[in-house]
């Protein structure tokens, strides 16, 4: 027999985008709306150096273990020139293989087994899942549909008590609200009177539409010396293959991570470094460009989708995707998901356990960085269709 798997590996709930990615795959010329990829080219810079970089001893090497230091600098800079933040390149950066294992690495060195972590609901699975992996204990306050996914200050206070560490992104997935500042005051007050730490994921946090400002909790009087910023180039520059990413933090509360870097994902890749680098550090324009073909996909793909009977749906500020609530259609989101890749070839993903083990039977999400709008708009019509022929009488 087998050896029995471990109580942590059962704890996790399997993410449903890799069940439908599977699927999708197996359909050649489906609509590609179930997982966070792009189909815009990184930047031309960026891929240059990474090219460039490949066969040169330098990038093939396991050291710096914590990073290539014009890397490590590049990040530096960014959060300085961006935010106003100061980071010491040098104790205060730790470079990971995508902003997950940077994740992953600071609830280990901060997480005992039982202790509480707050995180919105909904919220990544990928988030909720790390911490079970590490050993900590999920405890969520809502993000109110109602209210545009905003946060409950009453519940959000409620459901900080005794927590150990505050772990939440804005642009949230995967609502893709941003926080207002208040909401960022009340996180960070949550924080104080628990004397709570504040992993804060900025995976999107430059992918921002209609003139709305993300607003890092390190930026906050008095939050740098508890809040642990982490970063990667994966979807702010559409560098999902290189898998770069990295925390940064005060040096007493960077020390323990660094430790468990090396032991969990040893160093990132020497050639993607350089990519990165180039990115972070060349011209910023990209990125602006970037948003606004997102902004207009997302526009393109919400005005038909709102017009489907029995979809609620609330526009994302940022990011790559939004969720639709379809409990109105009387199915639960896995049988929608399913039979609409079975009957239309349009790939889209339940939101089971993004969040709270209970949140998302009724909820669906779309990616809209993946494909062109016109394509978007033939989803679009497809689901339309799709939902008239099955749910018309709901």
């Amino acid at each position: 027999m087998p050896p029995a798997v471990s109580a942590r590996a059962r704890s996790m709930v399997r993410m449903t985008m890799a069940d439908m990615a599977e699927l999708a795959d197996r359909r050649p010329g489906a609509f590609r709306l179930e997982n966070a990829d792009s189909d815009l080219a990184p930047p031309a810079h960026a891929v240059k150096a990474t090219t460039e970089a490949v066969g040169r001893d330098r990038y093939n090497s396991y050291l710096p273990l914590h990073g290539l230091p014009e890397l490590r600098e590049a990040i530096a800079n960014r959060y300085r020139d961006d935010l106003g933040l100061r980071y010491d390149p040098d104790g205060e950066i730790v470079v990971t293989a995508g902003i997950g294992e940077a994740m992953l690495d600071v609830l280990l060195s901060y997480v005992n087994d039982g202790d509480r972590v707050l995180m919105t609901n909904p919220t990544y699975n990928g988030m909720a899942q790390r911490v079970r992996l590490a050993g900590g204990t999920q405890v969520f306050t809502n993000q109110t549909e109602a209210d545009g996914w905003h946060l409950d200050r009453a519940d959000l206070r409620r459901a900080a008590r005794g927590c150990k560490v505050i772990f939440y992104g804005s642009p949230a997935m995967p609502t893709g609200v941003i926080f207002r500042r208040d909401e960022t005051e009340w996180l960070a007050e949550a924080a104080v009177e628990n004397d709570a730490l504040v992993l804060f994921n900025g995976a999107v946090d430059k992918l921002v539409f209609d003139g709305k400002e993300v607003v890092n909790p390190g930026t906050l009087p008095g939050m740098r010396e508890r809040t642990i910023l982490t970063g990667s180039v994966t979807k702010n520059y559409n560098m999902i293959g290189w898998r770069i990413g990295w925390a940064s933090g005060p040096r007493e509360l960077m020390k323990p991570v660094h430790d468990v870097h090396i032991f969990n994902g040893i160093m990132a890749s020497g050639y993607s470094e350089a990519g990165a680098a180039a990115a972070l550090a060349g011209p910023q324009g990209y990125v602006t460009e970037s948003n606004r073909t997102y902004k207009r996909r997302r526009d393109a793909l919400i005005t038909e989708l709102e017009k489907v009977p029995g979809f609620r749906i609330v526009p994302p500020d940022g990011g790559y995707f939004f969720i639709a609530n379809i409990s109105a259609l009387g199915v639960s989101a896995g049988d929608f998901c399913r039979r609409l890749l079975d009957e239309e070839d349009v790939a889209i993903t339940p939101m089971n356990a993004w969040g709270a083990d209970d949140f998302g039977d009724h909820h669906v999400r779309f990616i809209f960085t993946n494909e062109p709008e016109a394509r978007l708009v033939q989803a679009a019509e497809r689901i339309a269709r799709f939902v008239k022929r099955n749910y018309g009488a709901k």
